[in-house]
Protein backbone atom coordinates (compact mmCIF):
# COMPACT_ATOMS: atom_id res chain seq x y z
CA UNK A 1 0.00 0.00 0.00
CA UNK A 2 2.75 2.79 0.53
CA UNK A 3 3.00 5.37 2.73
CA UNK A 4 0.63 7.55 2.79
CA UNK A 5 1.14 11.74 2.68
CA UNK A 6 0.72 13.61 4.68
CA UNK A 7 -2.55 15.75 4.15
CA UNK A 8 -3.89 13.04 2.33
CA UNK A 9 -5.98 10.99 4.14
CA UNK A 10 -6.08 6.89 3.04
CA UNK A 11 -9.80 7.36 2.25
CA UNK A 12 -9.62 10.09 -0.32
CA UNK A 13 -8.48 7.51 -2.90
CA UNK A 14 -11.27 5.38 -2.07
CA UNK A 15 -14.29 6.89 -3.73
CA UNK A 16 -16.89 4.51 -2.14
CA UNK A 17 -15.73 5.66 1.86
CA UNK A 18 -15.75 9.29 0.66
CA UNK A 19 -18.92 11.39 2.66
CA UNK A 20 -20.38 14.61 0.93
CA UNK A 21 -23.52 14.68 1.83
CA UNK A 22 -24.83 12.95 5.13
CA UNK A 23 -27.39 10.95 4.37
CA UNK A 24 -26.78 10.39 0.14
CA UNK A 25 -23.21 9.84 -0.08
CA UNK A 26 -22.87 8.19 3.19
CA UNK A 27 -24.85 5.73 2.13
CA UNK A 28 -22.59 3.95 -0.62
CA UNK A 29 -20.19 2.54 1.60
CA UNK A 30 -17.51 0.11 0.78
CA UNK A 31 -17.88 -3.53 0.85
CA UNK A 32 -14.90 -4.69 -0.25
CA UNK A 33 -14.64 -7.50 2.67
CA UNK A 34 -17.53 -9.15 0.66
CA UNK A 35 -16.03 -8.86 -2.93
CA UNK A 36 -13.33 -11.55 -2.84
CA UNK A 37 -11.16 -13.24 -0.35
CA UNK A 38 -8.80 -10.91 1.12
CA UNK A 39 -5.66 -11.95 -1.33
CA UNK A 40 -7.54 -9.77 -3.81
CA UNK A 41 -7.94 -7.42 -0.71
CA UNK A 42 -4.14 -7.08 -0.81
CA UNK A 43 -3.57 -7.21 -4.27
CA UNK A 44 -5.83 -4.41 -4.99
CA UNK A 45 -3.41 -2.33 -2.76
CA UNK A 46 -0.05 -3.79 -4.05
CA UNK A 47 0.56 -6.02 -0.84
CA UNK A 48 1.81 -8.97 -0.50
CA UNK A 49 -0.49 -11.75 -0.29
CA UNK A 50 -0.13 -13.84 2.89
CA UNK A 51 1.09 -11.88 5.46
CA UNK A 52 -2.24 -11.08 7.22
CA UNK A 53 -4.35 -13.75 8.59
CA UNK A 54 -7.76 -12.85 8.48
CA UNK A 55 -9.11 -15.31 10.29
CA UNK A 56 -7.36 -14.80 13.53
CA UNK A 57 -8.12 -10.76 13.20
CA UNK A 58 -11.44 -12.22 13.42
CA UNK A 59 -11.32 -14.34 16.44
CA UNK A 60 -9.45 -11.69 18.27
CA UNK A 61 -12.55 -9.43 17.00
CA UNK A 62 -15.42 -11.83 18.57
CA UNK A 63 -13.39 -12.49 21.54
CA UNK A 64 -12.41 -8.37 22.08
CA UNK A 65 -16.00 -7.18 21.57
CA UNK A 66 -17.21 -10.10 23.76
CA UNK A 67 -18.89 -8.30 26.61
CA UNK A 68 -21.69 -7.25 28.54
CA UNK A 69 -22.32 -3.15 27.92
CA UNK A 70 -22.38 -1.05 31.44
CA UNK A 71 -25.35 0.30 32.66
CA UNK A 72 -22.66 3.42 33.22
CA UNK A 73 -23.21 4.91 29.81
CA UNK A 74 -19.59 7.06 30.61
CA UNK A 75 -18.03 3.28 31.36
CA UNK A 76 -19.35 2.37 28.21
CA UNK A 77 -18.10 5.12 25.79
CA UNK A 78 -14.71 4.23 27.55
CA UNK A 79 -14.86 0.52 26.91
CA UNK A 80 -15.96 1.05 23.48
CA UNK A 81 -12.51 2.89 23.04
CA UNK A 82 -10.63 1.23 24.42
CA UNK A 83 -11.17 -2.15 22.34
CA UNK A 84 -11.14 0.19 19.07
CA UNK A 85 -7.71 1.23 20.25
CA UNK A 86 -6.21 -2.37 21.45
CA UNK A 87 -7.59 -3.72 18.23
CA UNK A 88 -6.27 -1.35 16.11
CA UNK A 89 -3.33 -0.09 17.70
CA UNK A 90 -3.97 3.06 17.53
CA UNK A 91 -3.98 6.62 20.21
CA UNK A 92 -7.35 7.98 19.36
CA UNK A 93 -10.44 7.17 17.88
CA UNK A 94 -13.90 8.29 16.80
CA UNK A 95 -17.50 7.11 16.29
CA UNK A 96 -19.95 9.01 14.91
CA UNK A 97 -23.61 8.08 15.03
CA UNK A 98 -25.81 9.34 11.95
CA UNK A 99 -29.52 11.04 12.71
CA UNK A 100 -32.00 10.50 9.69
CA UNK A 101 -34.30 12.67 10.78
CA UNK A 102 -31.62 15.76 11.27
CA UNK A 103 -29.63 14.32 8.34
CA UNK A 104 -26.05 15.18 10.72
CA UNK A 105 -23.57 12.69 13.09
CA UNK A 106 -23.12 13.23 16.22
CA UNK A 107 -20.41 12.22 18.52
CA UNK A 108 -20.79 9.33 20.24
CA UNK A 109 -17.54 9.75 22.48
CA UNK A 110 -18.93 12.91 23.66
CA UNK A 111 -21.38 11.15 25.99
CA UNK A 112 -18.21 10.96 28.61
CA UNK A 113 -19.41 14.48 29.36
CA UNK A 114 -23.39 14.62 29.68
CA UNK A 115 -23.03 18.37 30.58
CA UNK A 116 -21.63 19.71 27.59
CA UNK A 117 -23.16 19.85 24.23
CA UNK A 118 -22.15 16.50 21.74
CA UNK A 119 -20.52 17.48 18.91
CA UNK A 120 -22.45 17.77 15.75
CA UNK A 121 -21.55 17.16 11.99
CA UNK A 122 -23.93 18.33 9.30
CA UNK A 123 -20.87 17.39 6.40
CA UNK A 124 -18.55 14.26 7.25
CA UNK A 125 -15.47 15.22 5.14
CA UNK A 126 -11.52 14.76 5.44
CA UNK A 127 -10.91 17.85 7.06
CA UNK A 128 -13.75 17.51 9.77
CA UNK A 129 -12.37 14.28 10.60
CA UNK A 130 -8.74 15.59 10.93
CA UNK A 131 -10.07 18.36 13.20
CA UNK A 132 -11.93 15.65 15.76
CA UNK A 133 -9.05 13.67 15.87
CA UNK A 134 -6.22 16.22 15.66
CA UNK A 135 -4.55 14.15 13.18
CA UNK A 136 -3.91 14.50 9.15
CA UNK A 137 -3.65 10.43 8.93
CA UNK A 138 -6.55 8.23 9.55
CA UNK A 139 -8.59 5.67 8.19
CA UNK A 140 -12.56 5.45 8.95
CA UNK A 141 -15.01 3.04 7.89
CA UNK A 142 -19.04 2.45 7.92
CA UNK A 143 -20.92 1.30 10.88
CA UNK A 144 -23.73 -0.52 9.63
CA UNK A 145 -26.86 -2.06 11.28
CA UNK A 146 -29.88 -4.19 10.11
CA UNK A 147 -32.06 -0.90 9.16
CA UNK A 148 -29.18 0.78 7.33
CA UNK A 149 -26.67 3.37 8.19
CA UNK A 150 -25.54 3.89 11.73
CA UNK A 151 -22.66 5.94 11.64
CA UNK A 152 -18.62 5.48 10.92
CA UNK A 153 -15.89 5.12 13.19
CA UNK A 154 -12.38 6.77 12.40
CA UNK A 155 -9.24 5.74 13.64
CA UNK A 156 -5.82 7.79 14.13
CA UNK A 157 -2.07 7.82 15.17
CA UNK A 158 -0.64 4.32 15.41
CA UNK A 159 1.18 3.17 18.47
CA UNK A 160 4.05 2.41 16.35
CA UNK A 161 4.16 5.62 14.72
CA UNK A 162 3.73 3.30 11.12
CA UNK A 163 1.62 4.63 8.54
CA UNK A 164 -1.59 2.96 8.16
CA UNK A 165 -1.56 -0.05 5.46
CA UNK A 166 -4.16 -2.44 3.57
CA UNK A 167 -4.47 -4.69 6.67
CA UNK A 168 -5.53 -1.97 8.71
CA UNK A 169 -8.18 -1.23 6.16
CA UNK A 170 -9.26 -4.96 6.92
CA UNK A 171 -8.46 -4.94 10.63
CA UNK A 172 -11.13 -1.83 10.86
CA UNK A 173 -13.42 -3.34 8.48
CA UNK A 174 -13.68 -6.49 10.16
CA UNK A 175 -14.03 -4.51 13.61
CA UNK A 176 -16.94 -2.55 12.36
CA UNK A 177 -19.41 -5.41 12.42
CA UNK A 178 -18.68 -6.04 16.21
CA UNK A 179 -19.10 -2.39 16.71
CA UNK A 180 -21.70 -1.48 14.66
CA UNK A 181 -23.38 -4.45 17.50
CA UNK A 182 -22.40 -3.18 19.96
CA UNK A 183 -23.35 0.50 19.25
CA UNK A 184 -27.07 -0.63 18.56
CA UNK A 185 -27.23 -2.43 22.16
CA UNK A 186 -25.60 0.93 23.68
CA UNK A 187 -28.33 3.20 22.15
CA UNK A 188 -31.13 0.34 23.12
CA UNK A 189 -29.44 0.18 26.66
CA UNK A 190 -29.66 4.18 26.89
CA UNK A 191 -33.13 4.01 25.97
CA UNK A 192 -34.11 1.33 28.11
CA UNK A 193 -32.11 3.75 31.25
CA UNK A 194 -34.49 6.64 30.15
CA UNK A 195 -37.72 5.10 29.26
CA UNK A 196 -38.97 4.71 32.99
CA UNK A 197 -37.73 8.50 33.66
CA UNK A 198 -39.90 9.74 31.00
CA UNK A 199 -42.49 7.76 31.24
CA UNK A 200 -43.10 8.52 34.87
CA UNK A 201 -42.33 12.31 34.43
CA UNK A 202 -45.18 11.98 31.43
CA UNK A 203 -47.58 9.97 32.95
CA UNK A 204 -47.31 12.67 36.33
CA UNK A 205 -48.36 15.85 34.12
CA UNK A 206 -51.05 13.67 32.00
CA UNK A 207 -52.55 12.65 35.25
CA UNK A 208 -52.80 16.61 36.72
CA UNK A 209 -54.11 17.29 33.11
CA UNK A 210 -56.95 14.76 32.89
CA UNK A 211 -58.41 16.75 36.58
CA UNK A 212 -57.26 20.14 34.94
CA UNK A 213 -60.63 21.87 33.48
CA UNK A 214 -59.40 25.30 32.57
CA UNK A 215 -56.41 26.81 31.07
CA UNK A 216 -54.68 28.66 34.17
CA UNK A 217 -55.09 25.08 36.38
CA UNK A 218 -53.32 23.04 33.07
CA UNK A 219 -50.74 25.58 32.09
CA UNK A 220 -49.92 26.21 35.84
CA UNK A 221 -49.74 22.24 36.56
CA UNK A 222 -47.76 21.75 33.79
CA UNK A 223 -45.23 24.34 34.38
CA UNK A 224 -44.61 23.55 37.71
CA UNK A 225 -44.32 19.43 36.98
CA UNK A 226 -41.38 20.56 34.51
CA UNK A 227 -39.29 22.72 37.06
CA UNK A 228 -40.13 20.36 39.56
CA UNK A 229 -38.81 17.19 37.89
CA UNK A 230 -36.58 18.19 35.20
CA UNK A 231 -32.81 20.38 34.78
CA UNK A 232 -34.51 23.37 34.32
CA UNK A 233 -35.11 26.46 36.43
CA UNK A 234 -37.74 28.02 34.61
CA UNK A 235 -40.96 27.72 32.26
CA UNK A 236 -43.31 29.67 30.23
CA UNK A 237 -46.11 29.56 27.71
CA UNK A 238 -46.36 32.10 25.46
CA UNK A 239 -48.92 32.84 23.00
CA UNK A 240 -49.49 34.52 20.08
CA UNK A 241 -50.41 37.98 19.54
CA UNK A 242 -52.86 38.08 16.51
CA UNK A 243 -52.56 41.97 16.44
CA UNK A 244 -48.67 42.68 17.06
CA UNK A 245 -47.55 39.77 16.15
CA UNK A 246 -45.35 39.44 19.10
CA UNK A 247 -46.12 36.44 21.82
CA UNK A 248 -48.29 37.06 24.93
CA UNK A 249 -46.36 35.26 28.57
CA UNK A 250 -49.49 34.02 29.63
CA UNK A 251 -47.99 32.04 32.61
CA UNK A 252 -44.21 31.84 34.08
CA UNK A 253 -42.74 29.63 36.64
CA UNK A 254 -39.34 30.53 38.04
CA UNK A 255 -37.90 28.06 40.58
CA UNK A 256 -41.08 27.44 41.91
CA UNK A 257 -42.59 31.19 41.75
CA UNK A 258 -45.59 31.62 39.29
CA UNK A 259 -46.27 34.73 37.36
CA UNK A 260 -49.39 35.25 36.20
CA UNK A 261 -49.61 37.80 33.43
CA UNK A 262 -52.42 37.92 31.13
CA UNK A 263 -54.33 34.90 33.07
CA UNK A 264 -55.07 37.63 35.86
CA UNK A 265 -54.78 37.58 39.54
CA UNK A 266 -53.94 34.41 40.77
CA UNK A 267 -51.52 33.05 43.01
CA UNK A 268 -48.97 35.07 45.30
CA UNK A 269 -47.59 37.19 42.29
CA UNK A 270 -49.34 38.98 39.37
CA UNK A 271 -48.09 40.91 36.84
CA UNK A 272 -49.60 43.35 34.39
CA UNK A 273 -48.38 42.28 31.04
CA UNK A 274 -45.11 41.00 29.43
CA UNK A 275 -43.85 39.65 25.90
CA UNK A 276 -41.58 38.49 23.46
CA UNK A 277 -40.88 41.25 20.54
CA UNK A 278 -39.23 38.23 18.91
CA UNK A 279 -41.79 36.21 18.86
CA UNK A 280 -42.38 35.94 15.20
CA UNK A 281 -38.87 35.12 14.51
CA UNK A 282 -38.80 32.20 16.78
CA UNK A 283 -41.63 31.02 15.25
CA UNK A 284 -40.01 31.35 11.45
CA UNK A 285 -37.23 28.88 13.22
CA UNK A 286 -39.92 26.33 13.96
CA UNK A 287 -41.30 26.48 10.26
CA UNK A 288 -37.50 26.51 8.87
CA UNK A 289 -36.45 23.57 10.91
CA UNK A 290 -39.94 22.48 11.84
CA UNK A 291 -39.80 19.64 9.33
CA UNK A 292 -37.34 17.46 11.16
CA UNK A 293 -37.25 18.36 14.64
CA UNK A 294 -40.47 20.36 15.43
CA UNK A 295 -38.92 22.53 18.37
CA UNK A 296 -35.92 24.86 18.60
CA UNK A 297 -33.35 23.68 20.86
CA UNK A 298 -30.01 26.31 21.92
CA UNK A 299 -27.61 24.95 24.18
CA UNK A 300 -25.51 28.60 24.20
CA UNK A 301 -26.98 31.85 25.61
CA UNK A 302 -27.70 33.89 22.46
CA UNK A 303 -30.53 34.06 20.21
CA UNK A 304 -28.45 35.12 17.36
CA UNK A 305 -27.17 38.33 18.85
CA UNK A 306 -29.32 38.82 21.60
CA UNK A 307 -29.15 37.22 25.00
CA UNK A 308 -32.19 34.71 25.89
CA UNK A 309 -32.45 36.13 29.19
CA UNK A 310 -33.32 39.67 27.10
CA UNK A 311 -35.62 37.87 24.62
CA UNK A 312 -37.44 36.38 27.56
CA UNK A 313 -37.40 38.30 30.05
CA UNK A 314 -35.76 35.98 32.42
CA UNK A 315 -32.64 36.03 34.09
CA UNK A 316 -29.31 34.18 33.47
CA UNK A 317 -30.55 31.78 30.69
CA UNK A 318 -27.64 29.68 29.60
CA UNK A 319 -29.44 26.92 27.48
CA UNK A 320 -33.60 27.22 26.08
CA UNK A 321 -36.00 24.58 24.69
CA UNK A 322 -39.01 25.94 22.82
CA UNK A 323 -41.69 23.27 21.37
CA UNK A 324 -44.72 24.67 20.02
CA UNK A 325 -47.94 24.09 21.40
CA UNK A 326 -51.00 23.20 18.75
CA UNK A 327 -54.66 24.01 18.43
CA UNK A 328 -55.98 20.79 18.73
CA UNK A 329 -59.18 21.83 16.84
CA UNK A 330 -57.62 24.34 14.00
CA UNK A 331 -54.07 22.82 13.98
CA UNK A 332 -52.91 26.59 14.69
CA UNK A 333 -50.55 27.49 16.84
CA UNK A 334 -51.98 28.18 20.46
CA UNK A 335 -48.57 29.11 21.83
CA UNK A 336 -44.59 28.30 22.79
CA UNK A 337 -43.86 25.68 25.96
CA UNK A 338 -40.11 27.85 26.78
CA UNK A 339 -37.77 25.65 29.08
CA UNK A 340 -35.00 27.33 30.14
CA UNK A 341 -31.92 26.07 32.63
CA UNK A 342 -29.98 29.03 34.39
CA UNK A 343 -26.83 27.24 35.21
CA UNK A 344 -23.86 26.03 33.06
CA UNK A 345 -24.39 22.43 31.02
CA UNK A 346 -27.00 21.63 28.14
CA UNK A 347 -30.67 20.18 28.31
CA UNK A 348 -30.59 16.76 27.78
CA UNK A 349 -31.98 14.45 25.48
CA UNK A 350 -34.78 13.20 27.92
CA UNK A 351 -35.76 16.66 28.40
CA UNK A 352 -36.27 17.14 24.97
CA UNK A 353 -38.60 14.01 24.43
CA UNK A 354 -40.39 14.89 27.32
CA UNK A 355 -40.90 18.61 26.45
CA UNK A 356 -42.57 17.20 23.25
CA UNK A 357 -44.77 14.60 24.88
CA UNK A 358 -46.26 17.17 27.25
CA UNK A 359 -46.48 20.18 24.41
CA UNK A 360 -48.71 17.10 22.87
CA UNK A 361 -50.19 16.99 26.37
CA UNK A 362 -50.78 20.44 26.44
CA UNK A 363 -52.89 20.77 23.35
CA UNK A 364 -55.44 18.24 23.73
CA UNK A 365 -55.91 19.35 27.62
CA UNK A 366 -56.33 23.10 26.13
CA UNK A 367 -58.67 22.15 23.16
CA UNK A 368 -60.45 19.74 26.10
CA UNK A 369 -61.22 22.67 28.22
CA UNK A 370 -62.37 25.26 25.05
CA UNK A 371 -64.83 22.29 24.64
CA UNK A 372 -65.44 22.41 28.49
CA UNK A 373 -66.36 26.50 28.40
CA UNK A 374 -68.32 26.49 25.32
CA UNK A 375 -70.12 23.72 27.31
CA UNK A 376 -70.48 25.74 30.35
CA UNK A 377 -71.26 28.74 29.05
CA UNK A 378 -74.04 27.10 26.46
CA UNK A 379 -75.03 25.34 30.30
CA UNK A 380 -74.71 28.81 32.57
CA UNK A 381 -75.88 31.34 30.38
CA UNK A 382 -79.38 32.81 30.01
CA UNK A 383 -81.19 31.92 26.67
CA UNK A 384 -83.00 35.37 26.09
CA UNK A 385 -80.28 38.07 28.07
CA UNK A 386 -77.03 36.15 27.41
CA UNK A 387 -76.26 37.00 30.92
CA UNK A 388 -74.96 34.47 33.31
CA UNK A 389 -77.81 32.32 34.67
CA UNK A 390 -78.27 31.51 38.60
CA UNK A 391 -76.04 27.92 37.76
CA UNK A 392 -73.12 29.90 37.10
CA UNK A 393 -73.78 32.48 39.57
CA UNK A 394 -73.42 30.10 42.07
CA UNK A 395 -70.39 28.43 40.95
CA UNK A 396 -68.93 32.09 40.49
CA UNK A 397 -69.81 33.31 43.63
CA UNK A 398 -68.40 30.28 45.39
CA UNK A 399 -64.88 30.66 43.72
CA UNK A 400 -65.05 34.25 44.72
CA UNK A 401 -65.74 33.45 48.30
CA UNK A 402 -62.17 31.13 48.68
CA UNK A 403 -60.52 34.18 46.63
CA UNK A 404 -61.94 36.65 49.01
CA UNK A 405 -60.52 34.73 51.72
CA UNK A 406 -56.94 33.95 50.41
CA UNK A 407 -56.38 38.14 49.77
CA UNK A 408 -58.77 39.06 52.66
CA UNK A 409 -60.76 41.44 50.44
CA UNK A 410 -64.23 42.52 50.81
CA UNK A 411 -66.91 40.95 48.38
CA UNK A 412 -70.47 42.28 47.81
CA UNK A 413 -74.04 41.05 46.40
CA UNK A 414 -76.85 42.92 44.77
CA UNK A 415 -80.78 41.66 43.97
CA UNK A 416 -81.93 43.80 41.27
CA UNK A 417 -85.61 44.16 40.56
CA UNK A 418 -87.72 45.78 37.91
CA UNK A 419 -90.14 47.78 39.33
CA UNK A 420 -93.92 47.06 37.77
CA UNK A 421 -92.83 44.77 35.42
CA UNK A 422 -96.38 43.00 35.98
CA UNK A 423 -98.05 46.15 34.57
CA UNK A 424 -95.81 46.34 31.87
CA UNK A 425 -95.93 43.04 30.43
CA UNK A 426 -100.03 43.39 30.77
CA UNK A 427 -99.62 46.82 28.88
CA UNK A 428 -97.34 46.76 26.12
CA UNK A 429 -97.63 42.93 26.02
CA UNK A 430 -94.76 39.97 26.93
CA UNK A 431 -92.87 40.64 23.58
CA UNK A 432 -92.16 44.67 25.03
CA UNK A 433 -91.13 42.93 28.27
CA UNK A 434 -88.42 40.84 26.70
CA UNK A 435 -87.03 43.80 24.65
CA UNK A 436 -86.80 45.25 28.60
CA UNK A 437 -85.12 42.29 30.15
CA UNK A 438 -82.64 42.83 27.34
CA UNK A 439 -82.20 46.36 27.19
CA UNK A 440 -81.61 46.25 31.39
CA UNK A 441 -79.18 43.07 30.86
CA UNK A 442 -77.01 45.23 28.42
CA UNK A 443 -76.96 48.13 30.58
CA UNK A 444 -76.17 46.09 33.88
CA UNK A 445 -73.14 44.58 31.70
CA UNK A 446 -71.85 47.59 30.31
CA UNK A 447 -71.86 49.89 33.96
CA UNK A 448 -69.80 47.17 35.65
CA UNK A 449 -66.31 46.28 35.84
CA UNK A 450 -65.34 42.80 33.74
CA UNK A 451 -64.31 40.99 37.46
CA UNK A 452 -67.93 41.75 38.38
CA UNK A 453 -70.93 39.15 37.47
CA UNK A 454 -73.90 40.31 35.97
CA UNK A 455 -77.12 37.90 36.48
CA UNK A 456 -80.31 37.07 35.05
CA UNK A 457 -81.86 35.15 38.70
CA UNK A 458 -85.17 34.86 37.13
CA UNK A 459 -87.94 36.16 35.91
CA UNK A 460 -87.30 40.15 36.23
CA UNK A 461 -84.93 39.83 39.02
CA UNK A 462 -81.03 40.25 38.18
CA UNK A 463 -78.05 39.69 40.89
CA UNK A 464 -74.86 41.21 40.65
CA UNK A 465 -71.29 39.66 42.66
CA UNK A 466 -68.53 42.73 42.78
CA UNK A 467 -65.54 40.92 44.11
CA UNK A 468 -62.90 43.34 45.60
CA UNK A 469 -65.77 45.79 46.94
CA UNK A 470 -66.40 47.40 50.17
CA UNK A 471 -70.13 47.69 51.03
CA UNK A 472 -70.11 51.66 50.15
CA UNK A 473 -68.60 51.03 46.75
CA UNK A 474 -71.20 48.43 46.04
CA UNK A 475 -74.29 50.81 46.99
CA UNK A 476 -72.77 53.62 44.58
CA UNK A 477 -72.14 51.21 41.91
CA UNK A 478 -75.59 49.97 41.58
CA UNK A 479 -77.34 53.68 42.61
CA UNK A 480 -75.21 54.71 39.32
CA UNK A 481 -76.75 52.01 37.64
CA UNK A 482 -80.52 52.70 38.58
CA UNK A 483 -80.37 56.31 37.76
CA UNK A 484 -78.94 55.51 34.46
CA UNK A 485 -82.06 53.12 33.65
CA UNK A 486 -84.14 55.50 35.11
CA UNK A 487 -83.08 58.30 32.26
CA UNK A 488 -82.99 55.38 29.58
CA UNK A 489 -85.52 54.91 26.80
CA UNK A 490 -86.51 51.73 25.34
CA UNK A 491 -88.31 51.62 21.70
CA UNK A 492 -90.57 49.02 21.98
CA UNK A 493 -91.62 46.65 18.94
CA UNK A 494 -94.75 49.19 17.68
CA UNK A 495 -92.02 52.31 18.37
CA UNK A 496 -93.58 52.48 22.37
CA UNK A 497 -91.02 54.79 24.40
CA UNK A 498 -90.80 52.52 27.57
CA UNK A 499 -89.74 53.63 30.56
CA UNK A 500 -88.82 51.33 33.54
CA UNK A 501 -87.09 51.96 37.61
CA UNK A 502 -85.54 49.70 39.55
CA UNK A 503 -85.37 48.73 43.06
CA UNK A 504 -82.04 47.15 44.49
CA UNK A 505 -80.49 45.44 48.01
CA UNK A 506 -77.34 45.15 48.24
CA UNK A 507 -75.57 43.12 51.47
CA UNK A 508 -71.57 42.22 52.36
CA UNK A 509 -71.07 38.68 52.01
CA UNK A 510 -69.44 37.51 55.29
CA UNK A 511 -66.75 35.80 54.29
CA UNK A 512 -64.54 36.22 57.13
CA UNK A 513 -67.11 34.67 59.79
CA UNK A 514 -67.25 30.99 59.98
CA UNK A 515 -64.43 29.51 58.08
CA UNK A 516 -65.36 26.53 58.23
CA UNK A 517 -68.97 26.63 56.86
CA UNK A 518 -69.80 25.71 53.42
CA UNK A 519 -69.78 28.16 50.51
CA UNK A 520 -73.60 27.51 50.09
CA UNK A 521 -74.48 28.29 53.09
CA UNK A 522 -72.24 31.88 53.13
CA UNK A 523 -74.32 32.15 49.31
CA UNK A 524 -77.81 31.60 50.95
CA UNK A 525 -77.14 34.22 53.67
CA UNK A 526 -75.79 37.02 51.93
CA UNK A 527 -78.94 36.55 49.07
CA UNK A 528 -81.10 36.70 51.68
CA UNK A 529 -79.91 40.05 53.16
CA UNK A 530 -79.60 41.47 50.11
CA UNK A 531 -83.05 40.32 49.13
CA UNK A 532 -84.20 41.55 52.12
CA UNK A 533 -83.02 45.12 51.24
CA UNK A 534 -84.61 45.03 47.99
CA UNK A 535 -87.88 44.18 49.80
CA UNK A 536 -87.60 47.22 51.89
CA UNK A 537 -86.85 49.03 48.90
CA UNK A 538 -89.48 48.07 47.40
CA UNK A 539 -91.39 48.70 50.43
CA UNK A 540 -90.14 52.34 51.04
CA UNK A 541 -91.58 53.61 47.38
CA UNK A 542 -89.31 51.45 44.91
CA UNK A 543 -87.02 53.45 42.29
CA UNK A 544 -84.32 53.31 45.29
CA UNK A 545 -81.30 51.02 46.72
CA UNK A 546 -81.00 49.63 50.02
CA UNK A 547 -77.68 48.37 51.13
CA UNK A 548 -76.79 46.79 55.33
CA UNK A 549 -74.26 44.98 57.10
CA UNK A 550 -75.69 43.32 60.33
CA UNK A 551 -78.09 45.93 60.47
CA UNK A 552 -76.59 49.25 59.30
CA UNK A 553 -78.66 50.80 56.39
CA UNK A 554 -76.62 52.69 53.83
CA UNK A 555 -79.47 54.89 51.77
CA UNK A 556 -79.70 57.54 49.26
Amino acid sequence: MGKTPKGLMTFERRESYRVSRPGVDARVVSSRLEMGPVDAEFERFGEPSGVFDARQKELECARLFNFEIPEDLVMAVHRFEQCIQTMMGTHKSVILLFDEVSGTYTCLNDQKTPNQKPRELTLVSDHFLQELLGSDELIHTYLLGPQGLIGLVAVAKKLDGSVFNAQDDITLDMMARYLATKVLSFQNLKESLSLPFIQNVVLEISNRLIAAVDQDSILTGTLESLVNRLEVDACQFVAPNLETGEGNVLLENRQGAMFRYALGQVGDTAETAKGVKEFSAIISLFSSTGRRNPYLLLNSPMLGDKPLAEVFGVPGIESALMVPVMDASTGQLAGVLNLFKTHPGILSDDTVTIAKEVALLVSLALGRATALEKAWAMASSDELTGLTNRRGFYDRFESEIERSRRHQTSTCVAMIDVDHFKRLNDTYGHLNGDLVLQALAKLLGQNVRKSDVVCRFGGEEFALLLPDTSLKSAWELVDRVRQKIQRHRIRGLQGEVLKVTISAGVSLVPTNQGLGRPGREIISDAMAAADEQLYQAKSAGRNQVLATDSGVSVEA
